[in-house]
């Protein structure tokens, strides 16, 4: 799903856009109905904004997404992790893994079957990016871990272009199952995709919803807003709009050059 379009339908965004709306309609003749539809908007605005920004509601929104089932009688005959992001410094346009890619690159180090042979898969996202996420993590792997990487999928730039961009060449190489390493927000989405590639998934997903909601945040604090409360409302709210888009819409064809 186009970045831009998933940014208009999230919280803060539309809560913050009815808010607009309602006070703008404040300045209606009082006779008009739009006038009087204000403060009904307004109240619903702020209750949504409120709710989408507590640890309950994000807890909530993160157990209905953690709903992934594995290949059956499938042997995994690969390691596959998908990038999650780079930091860049915009000055020496130095880049290194983000935090996210990070994780998922120690957990399939440390969780997957070492006997298997890994591949790793991202592109560049975003206009300027010099080394495909793939060379990066590679890159880490090798250093770190004295681990080889037998493919690098270099070109993709979603989940999408992921999954079909290493079916292909996978299936080069007679790999029919793999293990897939992601964060467990992101593995429905990324599993089922790979699944219509052609791919036989097993799930290996960095954490569980279960550690969404610390001992801290119990009692009356889970109703109360917080910032990472929100951002990860942001990020479970896009994952089920990508799903659901993902479900509707053909696969994208092999991106062959980048």
């Amino acid at each position: 799903m186009h970045t831009t379009l998933a940014a208009l339908v999230m919280p803060p965004f539309l809560p913050l856009l009815g808010l607009l709306l309602a006070f703008v309609l404040w300045f209606f003749p009082a006779t008009s109905p739009f006038a009087k539809l204000s403060l009904p908007l307004a109240i619903l605005s702020f209750a949504v904004l409120w709710v989408c920004a507590t640890p309950a509601f994000s807890f909530w929104l993160g157990e209905r997404l953690d709903r992934i089932s594995a290949a059956p009688e499938a042997v995994p005959q690969a390691v596959v992790i998908l990038g999650g992001g780079r930091y860049r410094d915009e000055n020496s346009g130095n880049e290194r893994l983000s935090a996210t890619s990070l994780e998922r690159v120690i957990w399939a180090m440390e969780m997957s079957p070492p006997q298997l042979p890994l591949m790793v898969s991202g592109g560049r996202v975003y206009e300027g990016e010099r080394a495909p996420e793939a060379e990066l993590m590679a890159g880490v792997i090798q250093e770190l871990f004295q681990r080889p990487v037998t493919w690098r999928e270099n070109c993709s730039r979603t989940t999408a272009e992921n999954a079909v961009n290493s079916a292909a060449l996978l299936h080069d190489s007679g790999v029919e199952s793999v293990v897939l390493v992601t964060h467990w927000w992101h593995m429905p989405r990324a599993a089922e995709v790979f699944a219509r590639s052609g791919l036989q998934v097993q799930p290996l997903p960095v954490g569980t919803s279960a550690e969404l909601l610390p001992r801290a945040q119990s009692g009356l604090l889970r109703w109360l807003p917080s910032a990472p409360a929100l951002l990860r409302t942001q990020v479970y709210w896009r994952e089920w709009l990508a799903r659901r888009w993902y479900h509707w819409t053909a696969l994208p064809p092999v991106r062959i050059s980048c």
